[in-house]
C-alpha cells in the first residue's frame, strides 16, 4: 500500500471510502504519504493490540548484530542465523530506522502462528522434546478453543490477554448461576440462599421454637421458678432493707442486682414462636443490657468488701 497510493494522488483519484485492514489503515508509513488526506475517507479495522514484551530489543539487538556482520563480511559470504530470511536483515543492509516501523500487525502473526503450533502440539502428541505423531489427517484437527466451557455453577476468570482462554471459578455461597460463557455469579435474593457452585437458589427454611412444643414448655417452666427465686427474693430484701443482714448483703445494689437478674431471665421469651424483627432485636439487646448491669453491680461489690477489709 507503501507503493500503491502516491499512484492514487498522481492519478487525482479523490471522494472514495476507503476499507483497509489494520495492516496500512493505520500504518504511519501510509498516513505519512504526501496527499494521503485527498484520496477520501479511510476506514480502518483493528483489533486490540497488545505489546510484546523485549519485541523491540529483541529488533534491536538484531538488527545492530546484522550490520556488525554485513561490515566484516561481504554479503555474499555472509551467514547469518534464521533472521536473515525475514525483514530484518534488508532493514540492516539498508539502514532503515525502527522507529518508523510499525509493528502492529505482528500482534494477528502472533496469534496466527501460535493458535496453528499448539493445535499441531496437541494432534502430534509433542513434549519439549519430539512429537509421537508424524502424519495427521484433516479429521485429527482439533477444535480451536483455548479454554472449554464452564459447567453451571462457575463463572469465567480470564486468564492472559485472550478471551478464550479463562479458569472455570466455582460460585461462592448465595450466588448461583445457571447458564454458560458469564464472568459473575449472581446474587440469591434475601429469603433465599444456596451452597458453594450452585445453579439455583433454595428458599430458606424457617426454623424456631414453637410455644406448644414440649421443649418450650420445659423451659417456660425453669424460666418461670427462675423468676419466681429472684423476684421473692428482691421482695423479702425490699422488706428488710434497713435491717443489718441486707445491708452487709449489699442493699439497695444487692436489689439492682436481683432486678437485672430478672430482667435478663424474661429476655428469654423472645426466643419462642415466630421470630420477627422486634423479637430479635428485643432478646439480644435487653438480655446484655441487663446482664451487664448485673455484672456490674456484682463488681461494686467487690470492690466494696475489698476496701472493708
Amino acid at each position: 500500500m507503501y507503493c500503491f497510493f502516491p499512484f492514487v494522488i498522481e492519478y487525482n483519484v479523490t471522494g472514495k471510502v476507503w476499507i483497509g485492514t489494520e495492516d496500512w489503515s493505520v500504518a504511519t508509513l501510509v498516513s505519512g504519504i504526501p496527499g494521503i488526506s485527498s484520496i477520501g475517507t479511510v476506514i480502518g479495522v483493528s483489533i486490540k493490540y497488545t505489546p510484546f514484551s523485549g519485541f523491540r530489543d529483541f529488533e534491536k539487538q538484531s538488527v545492530s548484530k546484522l550490520k556488525d556482520i554485513s561490515m566484516s563480511h561481504n554479503s555474499s559470504e555472509m551467514r547469518v542465523p534464521c533472521v536473515q530470511n525475514t525483514d530484518l536483515y534488508t532493514m540492516a543492509t539498508q539502514n532503515y530506522s525502527l522507529e518508523e516501523y510499525d509493528i502492529s500487525s505482528f500482534f494477528n502473526v502472533h496469534k496466527a502462528v501460535y493458535a496453528v503450533a499448539q493445535a499441531l502440539r496437541q494432534v502430534l502428541n509433542c513434549d519439549s522434546a519430539e512429537c509421537q505423531k508424524t502424519q495427521i489427517q484433516p479429521w485429527q484437527v482439533p477444535v480451536s478453543q483455548c479454554s472449554p466451557e464452564c459447567p453451571f455453577g462457575q463463572s469465567k476468570l480470564q486468564v492472559g490477554q485472550h478471551k478464550c482462554c479463562f479458569k472455570c471459578m466455582p460460585c461462592p455461597v448465595s450466588t448461583f448461576l445457571n447458564n454458560t460463557g458469564s464472568t459473575s455469579c449472581q446474587p440469591c435474593k434475601r429469603n433465599q440462599w444456596s451452597p458453594a457452585q450452585s445453579e439455583e437458589c433454595l428458599n430458606r427454611e424457617v426454623l424456631y421454637l414453637p410455644w406448644e412444643a414440649p421443649l418450650a414448655f420445659a423451659l417456660l417452666v425453669l424460666v418461670a421458678l427462675t423468676l419466681l427465686l429472684t423476684l421473692g427474693t428482691t421482695l423479702v430484701f425490699l422488706l428488710k432493707l434497713n435491717t443489718p443482714v441486707v445491708k452487709s448483703a449489699g442493699g439497695r445494689t444487692c436489689l439492682l442486682m436481683l432486678l437485672s437478674l430478672s430482667a435478663a431471665c424474661c429476655s428469654t421469651l423472645a426466643h419462642f414462636g415466630v421470630p420477627s424483627q422486634l423479637s430479635c432485636l428485643f432478646q439480644k439487646s435487653f438480655f446484655i443490657l441487663s446482664f451487664t448491669v448485673c455484672l456490674a453491680c456484682v463488681t461494686i461489690r467487690s470492690f466494696q468488701v475489698r476496701w472493708v477489709m
